[in-house]
């Protein structure tokens, strides 16, 4: 079908130019929808022939026959596209945007289910073969608007993104998260790394690393992502490497204000390496399988002697662990096999040595001295022939 035929069958309806120009608007650039409907308006009224060449962007519109759009009632958009009416929707981008600190930005739709009936119906009239969508339209042209009036500028990867939802008449903002990667120390015992649902613990790694950021940044939470965790009456004092999201942010940070921040978090929790960071990097984090070392007090049932303790050299091995009973309530009852990379005891008394562990990620150190009622195989408990317990633990280092 050429273009005046389909324009045809389109103006048998009351059309405005931008819903005429956008069932065309693969043919020609260079032009506004709003142009190409007059244009082809004009020569549809002159019964001019247009054929359309194979390579479409070549296509040249004559502009001597753009027009001023007549004012009628569009079929089709219901008149959107009106300058009074994009106005008042970016009267309500600016009222949604009051307050928040932001340099990009991303226009979004939400079409009302009249809008969305209006276009499928001229789509069954005349076929989809050239046009365009009434929403990315909507989203171009308002995006103009911001960009010109608000002096923002449009992005992909918005700091924030405004979303007319049409429907409801209203604006809703989508607001980027900040998302910055630091690595942590935990010098402080009975601390969760992140928030505990039932309020048990007063604070957490989380809370205690994100406090300052949240309050600058008038966000409205966070996100913690680490790379593992550590037992909530462990110590950390290897570097464990986070993304720290703050939620929601009414003002953005430069990188030098994050880290000056750094030194307002308390002593429980020292952070290092901050940069900014992104949803990729948390996947990684979170898929990374990093070996860890640990020391470890353990306490025996039974005297012991030292030269005992060399037998704990055959604990460099593959072992295998069913999930502890003390977290089976939240985790599923599996077998895993984890590999000991090193393992070395030192002496203190009959009653009592410490051991440094290296284990591949996931190793249950608790668990490894225990035997957890012989979950896990072998122990220090069943190559010792002797009850054991750890009685204090530390990470003293993350293999990143």
């Amino acid at each position: 079908m050429n273009v005046i035929k389909k324009a045809g069958k389109i103006l048998q309806e009351n059309v405005c130019d931008h819903c005429i120009g956008r069932q065309f608007a693969q043919i020609g650039s260079g032009y506004s929808n709003d142009d190409r409907g007059s244009i082809i308006r004009s020569m549809t009224a002159k019964n001019a022939e247009i054929k359309i060449e194979k390579n479409l962007r070549k296509f040249k519109f004559d502009k001597k026959l753009i027009k001023p759009s007549e004012k009628i009632k569009c079929s089709v958009c219901c008149n959107f596209f009106d300058e009074k009416n994009m106005n008042k929707w970016l009267e309500k981008i600016q009222r949604a945007s009051r307050g928040l600190d932001y340099k990009t930005f991303l226009v979004g739709t939400k079409l009302s289910d009249n809008l969305i009936t209006n276009e499928e119906n001229l789509w069954e009239r005349v076929g989809i073969d050239y046009c365009e969508p009434i929403k990315s339209e909507i989203n171009r042209e308002m995006g103009k608007l911001v960009e010109n009036n608000l002096k923002k500028s449009f992005s992909n990867t918005p700091d924030v993104t405004f979303i007319l939802d049409i429907k409801n008449n209203r604006v809703i903002t989508e607001i980027k998260s900040i998302m910055f990667y630091a690595e942590y120390q935990k010098l402080k015992r009975g601390i969760p790394q992140t928030r505990w649902p039932s309020g048990k613990y007063k604070t957490s790694v989380e809370q205690i690393a994100a406090k300052p950021y949240l309050t600058k940044t008038k966000g409205t939470g966070t996100k913690f992502h680490g790379a593992g965790r550590e037992d909530i009456d462990a110590l950390c004092l290897g570097w464990r490497p986070f993304v720290l999201e703050i939620l929601n942010p009414k003002k953005r940070l430069t990188i030098k204000e994050i880290r000056a921040l750094s030194k307002k978090i308390p002593k429980a929790v020292k952070i290092r390496k901050m940069r900014f960071s992104d949803n990729k990097e948390v996947a990684k984090l979170k898929e990374a399988k990093y070996n860890k070392s640990y020391k470890s007090l353990v306490s025996c049932e039974n005297p012991i002697k030292k030269k005992e303790l060399e037998a704990l050299s055959r604990l460099k091995r593959v072992i295998s662990q069913k999930t502890p009973e003390r977290v089976l309530h939240r985790r599923s009852d599996l077998t895993r096999n984890r590999r000991v990379v090193s393992i070395k005891a030192k002496y203190i008394n009959p009653k009592s040595f410490e051991i440094t562990v290296c284990a591949e990620s996931g190793t249950y150190i608790k668990e490894l001295i225990s035997s957890d009622n012989k979950r896990t195989r072998p122990s220090v408990t069943s190559i010792l022939n002797n009850p054991c317990k750890c009685t204090k633990l530390d990470v003293t280092r993350i293999h990143i």
